[in-house]
């Protein structure tokens, strides 16, 4: 066999060797992206997750301040009841 001819078969198995190649190249370069873009999304996620958290965390203490007020100006008015009550018994006949 001749180097000519031994060359004549080789270029297309090496054409198609590199352009398969330059597709995986491609195709790495492309994974990478979406790899990265979804790590910037998750990390937005978590951000997000962690201000949800923490407002959620402050509400909830706000919620229960509020409900042991609530239960204190209870009590308070019904000692101001008893009171306006014992009031008028002892005014009234």
């Amino acid at each position: 066999m001749t180097p000519e001819r031994r060359l004549d078969q080789l270029e297309p198995a090496l054409a198609d060797g590199l352009q398969k190649i330059d597709r995986l190249v491609e195709s790495h370069g492309q994974l990478v992206g979406l790899a990265t873009d979804t790590k910037a999304e998750l990390e937005q996620v978590k951000r997000t997750g962690e201000i949800t958290a923490s407002g959620l965390a402050k509400l909830t203490t706000f919620v229960q301040e509020g409900f042991v007020n609530v239960q204190k100006d209870i009590a308070d008015l019904k000692t101001g009841q008893e009171a306006i009550m014992q009031y008028l018994r002892e005014k009234l006949p």
